[in-house]
Protein backbone atom coordinates (compact mmCIF):
# COMPACT_ATOMS: atom_id res chain seq x y z
CA UNK A 1 0.00 0.00 0.00
CA UNK A 2 1.37 3.37 -0.99
CA UNK A 3 0.06 5.97 1.12
CA UNK A 4 -0.58 9.94 -0.34
CA UNK A 5 2.76 12.24 1.52
CA UNK A 6 1.48 15.18 3.70
CA UNK A 7 1.18 18.48 0.83
CA UNK A 8 4.07 20.35 2.31
CA UNK A 9 4.35 24.18 0.82
CA UNK A 10 7.72 24.93 0.15
CA UNK A 11 7.78 27.92 1.50
CA UNK A 12 7.43 27.33 5.31
CA UNK A 13 7.66 30.33 8.25
CA UNK A 14 9.59 29.17 10.66
CA UNK A 15 9.15 29.05 14.38
CA UNK A 16 11.24 27.92 17.38
CA UNK A 17 8.45 28.13 20.30
CA UNK A 18 5.19 27.57 20.12
CA UNK A 19 3.26 30.93 19.44
CA UNK A 20 -0.02 32.07 21.58
CA UNK A 21 -1.85 30.92 18.25
CA UNK A 22 -4.68 28.26 17.51
CA UNK A 23 -4.51 27.58 14.19
CA UNK A 24 -1.12 26.90 12.09
CA UNK A 25 -0.34 26.86 8.89
CA UNK A 26 2.87 26.16 6.73
CA UNK A 27 4.38 26.74 9.42
CA UNK A 28 8.30 24.91 10.10
CA UNK A 29 8.85 24.26 14.19
CA UNK A 30 12.80 23.61 14.73
CA UNK A 31 14.01 22.63 17.45
CA UNK A 32 10.78 23.26 19.17
CA UNK A 33 10.66 22.94 22.89
CA UNK A 34 6.69 22.38 23.93
CA UNK A 35 7.41 20.11 26.53
CA UNK A 36 4.17 20.17 29.10
CA UNK A 37 2.54 23.01 26.86
CA UNK A 38 -1.34 22.67 26.67
CA UNK A 39 -2.32 22.61 23.07
CA UNK A 40 -6.09 21.53 23.19
CA UNK A 41 -7.98 21.84 20.02
CA UNK A 42 -5.16 23.54 18.18
CA UNK A 43 -5.48 23.05 14.56
CA UNK A 44 -1.60 22.13 12.71
CA UNK A 45 -2.26 22.18 8.43
CA UNK A 46 0.78 22.02 6.19
CA UNK A 47 3.51 21.70 8.79
CA UNK A 48 6.80 20.17 9.69
CA UNK A 49 8.04 19.83 12.99
CA UNK A 50 11.66 18.81 13.21
CA UNK A 51 13.57 17.58 16.04
CA UNK A 52 11.04 19.11 18.07
CA UNK A 53 10.31 17.83 22.30
CA UNK A 54 6.71 17.64 22.49
CA UNK A 55 6.86 15.24 25.98
CA UNK A 56 4.36 15.18 28.43
CA UNK A 57 2.13 18.00 26.32
CA UNK A 58 -1.66 17.60 26.03
CA UNK A 59 -2.85 18.34 22.88
CA UNK A 60 -6.42 16.78 23.10
CA UNK A 61 -8.58 17.07 20.53
CA UNK A 62 -5.94 18.50 18.31
CA UNK A 63 -6.05 18.31 14.40
CA UNK A 64 -3.21 17.87 11.86
CA UNK A 65 -3.49 17.82 8.48
CA UNK A 66 -0.86 17.40 6.06
CA UNK A 67 2.07 17.36 8.80
CA UNK A 68 5.50 15.84 9.28
CA UNK A 69 6.88 14.30 12.30
CA UNK A 70 10.79 14.01 11.94
CA UNK A 71 13.13 12.92 14.83
CA UNK A 72 10.74 14.47 17.51
CA UNK A 73 10.19 13.18 21.42
CA UNK A 74 6.59 12.66 21.99
CA UNK A 75 6.58 10.75 25.18
CA UNK A 76 3.82 10.84 27.18
CA UNK A 77 1.67 13.37 25.12
CA UNK A 78 -1.68 13.25 25.40
CA UNK A 79 -3.50 12.94 21.67
CA UNK A 80 -6.79 11.39 22.50
CA UNK A 81 -9.72 11.98 20.09
CA UNK A 82 -7.03 13.91 17.97
CA UNK A 83 -7.08 13.65 14.12
CA UNK A 84 -4.45 12.91 11.72
CA UNK A 85 -4.99 13.19 8.37
CA UNK A 86 -1.66 12.42 5.77
CA UNK A 87 0.43 12.30 8.47
CA UNK A 88 4.27 10.95 8.97
CA UNK A 89 6.23 10.47 12.06
CA UNK A 90 9.25 9.67 10.47
CA UNK A 91 12.25 8.69 13.53
CA UNK A 92 9.80 9.34 16.18
CA UNK A 93 9.50 8.67 19.81
CA UNK A 94 5.99 8.04 21.32
CA UNK A 95 6.46 6.33 24.51
CA UNK A 96 3.48 6.05 26.42
CA UNK A 97 1.47 8.33 24.40
CA UNK A 98 -1.81 8.66 24.50
CA UNK A 99 -3.87 8.32 20.98
CA UNK A 100 -6.99 6.82 22.73
CA UNK A 101 -9.97 7.43 19.79
CA UNK A 102 -8.16 8.98 17.84
CA UNK A 103 -8.48 8.91 14.29
CA UNK A 104 -5.55 8.21 11.62
CA UNK A 105 -6.04 8.35 7.84
CA UNK A 106 -3.49 8.17 5.76
CA UNK A 107 -0.64 8.11 8.24
CA UNK A 108 2.83 6.27 8.20
CA UNK A 109 4.88 5.47 11.38
CA UNK A 110 8.13 4.75 10.13
CA UNK A 111 11.38 3.69 12.72
CA UNK A 112 9.51 4.93 15.59
CA UNK A 113 10.01 3.78 19.12
CA UNK A 114 6.38 3.52 20.67
CA UNK A 115 6.76 1.28 23.15
CA UNK A 116 3.22 1.62 25.52
CA UNK A 117 1.56 3.86 23.18
CA UNK A 118 -2.13 3.56 23.88
CA UNK A 119 -4.27 3.22 20.75
CA UNK A 120 -7.64 2.02 22.48
CA UNK A 121 -10.49 2.40 20.53
CA UNK A 122 -8.81 4.55 17.93
CA UNK A 123 -10.01 4.44 13.75
CA UNK A 124 -7.23 3.32 11.70
CA UNK A 125 -7.68 3.70 7.95
CA UNK A 126 -4.70 3.67 5.51
CA UNK A 127 -2.36 3.48 8.37
CA UNK A 128 1.53 1.96 8.03
CA UNK A 129 3.99 0.84 10.67
CA UNK A 130 7.49 0.05 9.36
CA UNK A 131 10.30 -1.26 11.37
CA UNK A 132 8.73 0.40 14.47
CA UNK A 133 8.73 -1.03 18.22
CA UNK A 134 5.84 -1.28 20.14
CA UNK A 135 5.93 -3.32 22.87
CA UNK A 136 3.28 -3.15 25.43
CA UNK A 137 1.41 -1.12 22.96
CA UNK A 138 -2.44 -1.26 23.86
CA UNK A 139 -4.25 -1.83 20.32
CA UNK A 140 -7.59 -2.61 22.46
CA UNK A 141 -10.82 -2.38 20.01
CA UNK A 142 -9.40 -0.79 17.17
CA UNK A 143 -10.68 -0.41 13.48
CA UNK A 144 -8.12 -1.15 11.59
CA UNK A 145 -9.01 -0.62 7.59
CA UNK A 146 -5.91 -1.47 5.22
CA UNK A 147 -3.41 -1.56 7.89
CA UNK A 148 -0.28 -2.62 7.38
CA UNK A 149 2.41 -3.58 9.84
CA UNK A 150 6.03 -4.36 8.46
CA UNK A 151 9.45 -5.44 10.50
CA UNK A 152 8.03 -4.18 13.81
CA UNK A 153 7.93 -5.32 17.09
CA UNK A 154 4.96 -6.15 18.78
CA UNK A 155 6.06 -8.10 21.92
CA UNK A 156 2.97 -8.41 24.81
CA UNK A 157 0.89 -5.89 22.50
CA UNK A 158 -2.89 -6.41 23.56
CA UNK A 159 -5.30 -6.64 21.09
CA UNK A 160 -8.45 -7.27 22.83
CA UNK A 161 -11.26 -7.20 20.38
CA UNK A 162 -9.65 -5.87 17.11
CA UNK A 163 -10.50 -8.34 14.54
CA UNK A 164 -6.49 -8.71 12.66
CA UNK A 165 -8.27 -10.68 9.34
CA UNK A 166 -6.20 -9.79 6.40
CA UNK A 167 -3.71 -8.01 8.49
CA UNK A 168 -0.15 -9.19 7.19
CA UNK A 169 1.81 -9.95 10.22
CA UNK A 170 4.86 -12.10 8.58
CA UNK A 171 7.65 -10.06 9.53
CA UNK A 172 6.96 -8.71 12.74
CA UNK A 173 7.43 -10.15 16.37
CA UNK A 174 4.55 -11.57 18.47
CA UNK A 175 5.91 -12.98 21.29
CA UNK A 176 3.35 -12.77 23.95
CA UNK A 177 0.87 -10.93 22.56
CA UNK A 178 -2.79 -10.84 24.15
CA UNK A 179 -5.78 -11.30 22.42
CA UNK A 180 -9.35 -12.82 21.88
CA UNK A 181 -8.58 -15.64 20.03
CA UNK A 182 -11.93 -14.82 17.94
CA UNK A 183 -10.04 -11.85 16.84
CA UNK A 184 -7.08 -14.02 15.29
CA UNK A 185 -9.48 -15.38 12.53
CA UNK A 186 -7.70 -14.53 8.97
CA UNK A 187 -4.52 -13.17 10.03
CA UNK A 188 -1.88 -14.00 8.13
CA UNK A 189 1.52 -15.36 9.78
CA UNK A 190 4.09 -17.80 9.28
CA UNK A 191 4.30 -21.50 10.47
CA UNK A 192 6.41 -20.55 13.46
CA UNK A 193 3.87 -17.84 14.28
CA UNK A 194 1.03 -19.84 13.70
CA UNK A 195 3.12 -22.29 15.88
CA UNK A 196 3.84 -20.18 19.05
CA UNK A 197 0.14 -18.78 18.68
CA UNK A 198 -1.29 -21.94 19.20
CA UNK A 199 -0.08 -22.28 22.61
CA UNK A 200 -2.93 -19.62 22.61
CA UNK A 201 -5.32 -22.47 22.49
CA UNK A 202 -3.35 -24.86 24.66
CA UNK A 203 -1.84 -26.56 22.15
CA UNK A 204 1.76 -27.99 21.90
CA UNK A 205 3.55 -28.30 18.97
CA UNK A 206 6.16 -30.61 18.34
Amino acid sequence: MKLENPRIPEALSEHYELPDEDEFENCLFDEADMAHERMRAKEFRGCVFRKCRITDADLTRAGFVDVIFDHCDLSRTCLETAVFNRVTFDTCRLSAAEMVKAILRGVSFKDCKADYINLTEAKADRVLFTGSQLPEAALENVILKNVEFTDCDLTRATLFRTPMKGVDMTTCTLDGILVNLPDLRGMIVTPLQAAELAKLLGLVVK
